[in-house]
C-alpha cells in the first residue's frame, strides 16, 4: 500500500552557519496558499491524499523515515534541500510561477505518474 501523505518542503536544509531563525525564501503564506490549493484539488478529484508543510526543518533522514509518497520543494530549494537517500522521481520542484499562482498541476501530473507506475 502506498503512504499518500505528501511533505512540502519550505525551508532550506540544516547546514553549518545557517541561522535557525532562515526558513525560507518565500514568505510563509504562499507555502500555505500553495498547499490549500493542492489540497483542494485532490480533494476535489475525489483522491485521499493528505498534503502536510514540513515540520522537521528540511531534515532528510526524519522524513526517510516517514516513508513520503511524495516531496514538493519551493523554489530556491533545488541547491539548498539535501535529499541524499531519497528517491529524486519522487520530488517534485516548483518552479516561481507555480509556487505563486498555487498551480498544482505538476505535482498532480507527477501523482498520475506514480500511480501508473505502481511506485
Amino acid at each position: 500500500m502506498i503512504n499518500k501523505t505528501i511533505y512540502f518542503i519550505h525551508s532550506l536544509s540544516p547546514t553549518l552557519g545557517r541561522s535557525p531563525l532562515q526558513k525560507g525564501v518565500f514568505p510563509y503564506a504562499f507555502t500555505r496558499k500553495y498547499i490549500q490549493n493542492l489540497q483542494g484539488e485532490l480533494d476535489r478529484m475525489g483522491l485521499e491524499w493528505k498534503v502536510i508543510a514540513d515540520d522537521t526543518e528540511s531534515d532528510i533522514e526524519i522524513l526517510i523515515a516517514r516513508s513520503p509518497a511524495l516531496l514538493v520543494c519551493a523554489p530556491g530549494l533545488r541547491y539548498q534541500f539535501f535529499h541524499r537517500g531519497f528517491d529524486k522521481h519522487k520530488i517534485v520542484w516548483l518552479n516561481v510561477m507555480e509556487y505563486l499562482s498555487a498551480d498544482p498541476e505538476s505535482v498532480i501530473e507527477k501523482l498520475a505518474e506514480l500511480t501508473a507506475g505502481g511506485s
